[in-house]
């Protein structure tokens, strides 16, 4: 038997959601799984789900067991891998023997003839008529100059190509269901261009940005071909939420352009074929960005003042900043930063109203200081305080982090302070600043009364904690107007029952109810059975015969709190009432009875 990854429970358990893990687990304990195939670092596999067909898994993997791909045709909406990818998984991890070992496709083919090819891709045709399509996007793949292939000989152009069109056909063919769907499940077609952002995001941290240059140039008339093909209200309908959701494809086509430092002529080249492609793709005014980088290259007149320092309101603008100022800015301070530009980033970071991101700059070139005094003047907000507290700290200016983010605790309001005072907390602490540490603490718990954070608190103070109770208390009242379940659980874990049974009695969207029934019940026997009592009579006196095993099992949670009380009798008297009172309800008297 080959070896396969090595791959635990845990690591896949760690992937998926509980309801996810357990229902993959009894798909797997049950056999639901079969055709279970490895092919080089490719795990498929065929799952019994609720439709006639079996769902198709494919998982790859490399050498180490890290999971880097994991598919599955069933309609799983879910966060994590599905429970088909989790029964599959579990018969690699159990019972590696039923797994087929099969060589990988490249070496299934090579070595054919050119006719045994073409005969098989003839069969395929015959068998699968959609792939047709498929062939034709991948044999449409238009000619690279010789000039330019040195530069694509890791890049399939074609195979990106029909990757693109297929997804796009894909979406299109469940377009007449879009009318049905909400707003936040409409089928965006620009899914369809994921993959190309992450080559070219890849190659350009390779140092590779001409590469990039072409295969998002493929990529965009692969989609634009691909969407023509559909159904065009669906295209008019889709155009408004596909300009929007095209923005992070435009944002990676401006800094491929910024980046390849383009010749005059090669950029009025670049900037005829996104003219070309606005007027035709659907959301083609998101390429309005990628345009106006490739027009304004890095010789921009008040580009080049701005990374001067000279500039006025208008920043690197001659006229009015376009929408998408903010993300171009971005663009460009990526580029100058990591090409070492650090002093014209700055500049350009201020020029465009960019303050943190030009604080953060200060920082990573040798400037803390004077970041650290221009934040305390124009900073507000202890969430823009937190992550360059956190950039001092990787760069090794503790101190200077710690004393910004203190400061930074005396900004805004109370709820505004939550992320900045928890990491102060634990950064404090493991920097022995245990004074700070508890500042930190306390803020975190005035800006949201967290179980954990009233527990971080406790732990440290435990030999002082009578005297610093009334504090927490006073945190808990002013809360107490917009009570959590939280503030519920520290009354109890304080024992102080009365104020956890007013805030669950008046609030009884609560989930606490139970949990204080439970605390309480030893104490205040009396209200405990009277707030199970309420709600099993919810039930029985609305006649909501399905939920009669609920309000059963409430009533025998009542009983037992009377029981322990010495309160039998008055037990006893409350069920005979109750039979008289639900006599001819033939479903819950015998339950009753029972009791």
């Amino acid at each position: 038997m080959p070896a396969f990854p090595s791959l635990s429970e845990e690591s896949v358990r760690q992937r998926a959601t509980a309801t996810s893990w357990q229902r993959g687990v009894n798909y797997f304990e049950s056999g639901a799984v079969s055709n279970v195939v490895w092919r080089e670092g490719t795990l498929t596999a065929r799952v019994e789900g609720s439709q006639f067909e079996p769902y198709r898994v494919q998982v790859r993997l490399d050498e180490e067991g890290n999971i880097h791909e994991a598919f599955c045709s069933c309609p799983y909406e879910g966060s994590g891998d599905c429970k088909h990818i989790i029964a599959t998984l579990l018969v690699l991890i159990h019972c590696p023997e039923e797994v087929a070992v099969r060589p990988a496709i490249h070496t299934l083919l090579e070595g054919q003839s050119r006719e045994q090819l073409l005969a098989l891709l003839l069969f395929l045709a015959g068998q699968f008529p959609d792939i047709l399509e498929a062939i034709e996007d991948f044999l449409a793949t238009p000619a690279i100059p010789p000039e330019k292939q040195k530069h694509l000989a890791e890049v399939n152009l074609g195979a990106l190509q029909a990757q693109i069109k297929a997804a796009v056909r894909e979406i299109g063919r469940n377009a007449h269901a879009a009318y049905a769907w909400a707003e936040d499940e409409w089928p965006l077609l620009s899914e369809a261009l994921e993959p190309a952002v992450a080559q070219a995001e890849s190659l350009l941290d390779q140092g590779e940005p001409r590469t990039a240059l072409l295969l998002l140039e493929a990529a965009t008339i692969a989609w634009i071909e691909g969407c023509s093909r559909l159904d065009q209200d669906f295209l008019d309908d889709s155009a408004d939420m596909e300009e929007e959701n095209l923005l992070p494809f435009a944002e990676t086509w401006s800094e491929v352009l910024l980046s390849a430092d383009l010749s005059a002529e090669e950029r009025r080249a670049w900037e005829q074929k996104l003219e070309s492609w606005m007027d035709t793709m659907i959301g083609g005014a998101a390429l309005e960005m990628p345009l106006t980088a490739v027009r304004q290259g890095w010789d921009y007149p008040p580009l080049v003042a701005a990374m001067q320092g000279d500039f006025d309101r208008r920043g690197a603008w001659e006229g009015e900043a376009p929408p998408f100022a903010d993300e171009l800015a971005q663009v460009r301070l990526r580029i100058l930063k990591a090409r070492g530009r650090y002093d014209e980033a700055i500049h350009l970071a201020e020029a465009e109203g960019q303050i943190l991101t030009c604080l953060q700059l200060l920082v990573e070139a040798g400037k803390s200081e004077q970041a650290v005094s221009q934040a305390r003047q124009m900073l507000q907000d202890p969430q823009e305080i937190l992550p360059l507290a956190r950039t001092l700290l990787e760069r090794g200016e503790t101190e200077l982090g710690l004393d910004l983010a203190a400061h930074g605790l005396t900004l805004g309001e109370a709820y505004q302070r939550l992320s900045l005072a928890e990491w102060l907390r634990e950064q404090a602490k493991s920097h022995s600043r245990h004074e700070l540490a508890l500042q930190a603490a306390w803020e975190a718990l005035r800006a949201y009364p967290r179980v954990e954070n009233y527990r971080w608190l406790k732990s440290r103070l435990e030999r002082e904690w009578e005297i610093h109770q009334p504090q927490l208390l006073d945190i808990l009242a002013r809360h107490s107007s917009y009570p959590t379940d939280d503030i519920i659980e520290i009354y109890l874990l304080e024992k102080i029952y009365p104020q956890a049974m007013a805030l669950v009695e008046g609030n009884p969207w609560l989930g606490s109810l139970e949990k204080v029934i439970q605390a309480v019940s030893a104490d205040f026997p009396d209200w405990a059975f009277s707030q199970c009592y309420r709600q099993a009579a919810n039930i029985m006196d609305s006649g909501r015969a399905a939920y009669y095993d609920v309000a059963v099992t409430w009533l025998g949670e009542g009983r037992d709190i009377l029981l322990k009380a010495g309160q039998a009798e008055r037990w006893q008297a409350i069920r005979g009432e109750l039979l008289q009172k639900h006599q001819r309800k033939y479903k819950l008297r015998p339950m009753l009875e029972k009791l």
